[in-house]
């Protein structure tokens, strides 16, 4: 007799984990006043941008409204309500840079985090 596996591949197929990484960055705790416009991340917060090169995830937190442009000012902006906080964009953009502004009318405390 010959013998079987009861639990074969079609039933229960072989899930395959998503690449992990070692390496991130993080940007712990920092402020963009009121009617800044393109904060520089990579050149304000030395911790950004440090140890990747070209992200796959990225999330931000904020306590205030605050709009995003990846990699260059010229690029469109998105809005980040504060009630979305965190705010996560993965797989989306390979991001070498990013720029705030914040037109909220609050000084805005904000957290990066780069995978």
């Amino acid at each position: 007799m010959k013998a079987t596996n009861r639990h074969s591949n079609s039933q229960f197929p072989i899930k395959v984990a998503e690449e992990l990484y070692e390496i991130y960055d993080f940007v712990n705790s920092f402020t963009v006043a009121t009617a800044t416009t393109d904060y520089d991340l990579k050149t304000q917060q030395a911790a950004a941008f440090k140890n990747i090169s070209k992200t796959w995830l990225i999330l931000i937190w904020t306590d205030q409204d605050i709009s995003i442009k990846f990699n260059s000012t010229d690029n469109p902006a998105i809005v980040i309500p504060a009630d979305q906080s965190p705010f996560e964009f993965r797989n989306i953009i390979q991001a070498s840079n990013i720029y705030i502004s914040n037109a909220s009318g609050s000084t805005a405390n904000i957290k990066v985090m780069l995978v």
